[in-house]
């Protein structure tokens, strides 16, 4: 029954991109142009990287709204790294993917071990490492001179041809992921937290544990992207990530995935990034002021999870008339 809702769910938000992809066609100028198809592509590369452990976190039963600033702080590090400390980049990147890993390692062990809400402890988070950032950098951004060059830059804002790096970095993470929620123990194990805990535990599952390596892997993703956005534009930016707590989060819940924990797919993730992508480019292109691009998101959000409880009700609502219609054959 709940592979049948999800596999409904994901056919319902593919044909809303795919008539958002049409109205922005017929509407937006240059919506068709290769430039802009893409910047799509590698927004939703951007987004997908951190959206697709995001969705492993809330399918387990927890959530992170610290991901932005952990993101900035990556960016920052990396910067910092390569321009003031005269490390090679691929050492800079590699040191902002461990402290995004730490940051979610600590994240997960106090929400486990100290028993905090994920919510509340996050929201802490979010403002506390966007603090160190701004701290450290007093407010400014770190330009990193042309003349360090490295292979780290090409690959982390290059193309192959006319596919964005960004692009295949996120059909990796994608892959990864779809192959660990569907054809491992541990995404098997990931669906049980999230769905029963008490039933999970007397299984002789060990849900903290699961929660805590969650939390560490989107932890290193979002160092991955900060280091990666830090190379892509040579710039490590305080600010960087600002706000993408929105989008990654919007990505998540229109695909499907429930914070009740137990629902999410990663194709359904990667339907909901297109999504958001498309909207921040399509409206803009139309002329449509930014803030009502934020507006637009927010309602998607909205509109998608109240969409959940409406499919909790009619799987019920089909499971008890199934079993009505049994006990009536079986009496006849």
């Amino acid at each position: 029954m709940i592979t049948h809702m999800l596999f409904r769910r994901e056919v319902a938000i593919a044909l809303v991109a795919v008539a958002l992809y049409i109205g922005f066609a017929l509407n937006a100028p240059h919506f068709l142009d290769a430039q802009t198809q893409f910047e799509i592509l590698r927004v939703t590369g951007f987004t997908l990287l951190v959206a697709l452990p995001l969705t492993m976190l809330v399918i387990a039963g927890e959530v992170d709204l610290s991901i932005g600033s952990n993101l900035g702080l990556a960016s920052v590090v990396t910067g910092m790294a390569i321009v003031e400390w005269g490390w090679n980049p691929w050492a800079a990147a590699l040191l902002a993917v461990a402290i995004g890993g730490g940051v979610g390692l600590a994240n997960g062990w106090a929400v486990v071990r100290l028993g905090v809400p994920s919510f509340i402890l996050t929201i802490g988070m979010l403002s506390l490492l966007r603090g160190i950032a701004l701290v450290v950098t007093m407010g400014l951004s770190i330009d990193i001179p042309g003349d360090i060059e490295s292979t780290f830059f090409a690959l982390a804002g290059g193309s192959i041809g006319p596919v964005p790096a960004q692009v295949l970095w996120a059909l990796a993470a994608f892959a990864v992921t779809g192959f660990v929620l569907h054809h491992t123990l541990f995404g098997a194990w990931l669906y049980a937290t999230g769905g029963n805990l008490r039933a999970a535990t007397q299984m002789g599952l060990r849900p903290g544990m699961v929660k805590i390596a969650v939390f560490m892997a989107l932890g290193l993703c979002c160092g991955l992207v900060g280091a990666l956005t830090t190379g892509w534009l040579r710039l490590g930016a305080p600010n960087t990530g600002t706000g993408g707590e929105l989008s990654t989060i919007a990505a998540v819940i229109i695909g499907g995935a429930a914070l009740s924990g137990g629902v999410g797919t990663a194709t359904g993730t990667l339907i909901g990034a297109l999504i958001v992508s498309m909207l921040q480019i399509g409206l803009v292109l139309m002329g449509v002021q930014g803030n009502w691009v934020q507006v637009c998101v927010g309602v998607l959000i909205v509109a998608a999870a109240g969409v959940e409880p409406l499919l909790r009700a009619d799987g019920r609502l089909a499971a008890w008339v199934q079993g009505l219609s049994s006990r009536q054959g079986a009496t006849a």
